[in-house]
């Protein structure tokens, strides 16, 4: 089972019954995630992180057939999550989760996977060519020139800035060894008939660790509405791309059992409603 899910923040915190879904989503949440999400300063990130738990919770039980309260959750040595599960488990269950922008966004699988979501803005006081001037350490010479070259608008500059940090991002958390491995190290060659714009989509992309060709993986690119470019990579040679599906916090706890019966959900939620929202 391949799941592509993303849920909108703004869509989230103006629904009519969202302070009720809050208090829900609290009780079905572990003591510890609880926690963790109120380490946030900015309402926007507190619920990105409250989601962000939720959303592999509703997937596992449908991927797993398991309880809901039977899930455990916990971290490698790297600090990637993934569900405790024995060892010849099968069908394996993978997953990652990524928020930027107005989105929370998770992609399972039944292999490594890594998923980036990142929202174009066009509001940076750089250019997309000075972005990846100063971002050209990361970047090899085509990857470069796909951003920098030819004859075309800003946006499209900074569309084609941000699906190459996608592609870097989602191989890096699908590995799980992080920065440290350096992005220059994960480079991509890209389609050059291919256009990468709001409702297309693609696997085409060539991915090459340290200047060798990885064949093993397979990266889906797409748009999720008209501003949001998402990658995510499997380690698959299949090809097969999946589109996102826009869902609803609401659906993710529908039947979803209480773990953490002994919080206050009103008095988290009014911890949650006075922080502040994001001034950018």
């Amino acid at each position: 089972m391949k799941i592509r899910w993303a849920i909108s923040l703004e869509e989230t915190m103006t629904s009519p019954n969202f302070q009720n879904i809050f208090r829900k989503a609290i009780l079905c949440l572990s003591e510890t995630e609880v926690e963790y999400q109120k380490r946030f300063r900015f309402k926007e990130d507190a619920l990105a992180c409250l989601i962000g738990k939720l959303m592999p919770r509703k997937a596992a039980v449908l991927h797993t057939n398991r309880q809901w309260n039977s899930l455990e959750f916990v971290k490698n040595e790297s600090g990637k999550p993934s569900l405790r599960q024995e060892a010849t488990s099968v069908p394996r269950f993978e997953y990652n989760v990524s928020h930027q922008g107005d989105l929370v966004v998770l992609a399972t699988g039944e292999t490594r996977i890594g998923v980036d979501v990142m929202r174009i803005d066009e509001s940076r006081r750089e250019t997309a060519s000075e972005q990846v001037d100063s971002f050209k350490r990361h970047f090899s010479e085509d990857e470069i020139e796909s951003v920098k070259g030819g004859d075309k608008s800003d946006l499209k500059r900074w569309q084609a800035f941000y699906r190459i940090w996608c592609l870097k991002e989602s191989i890096l958390k699908a590995t799980g060894v992080g920065l440290p491995d350096g992005l220059h190290n994960h480079t991509f060659q890209l389609d050059p008939i291919y256009e990468h714009i709001p409702g297309s989509s693609t696997t085409s992309s060539l991915y090459f660790h340290q200047s060798i060709l990885q064949l093993q993986w397979t990266f889906e690119e797409s748009y999720i509405g008209e501003n949001h470019c998402v990658a995510v990579a499997s380690e698959s040679q299949s090809k097969e791309f999946v589109p996102f599906e826009m869902t609803t916090l609401s659906e993710m706890i529908d039947e979803a059992d209480f773990i953490n019966v002994t919080a206050d959900p009103d008095e988290e939620l009014d911890a949650f409603m006075e922080k502040p929202n994001k001034p950018f």
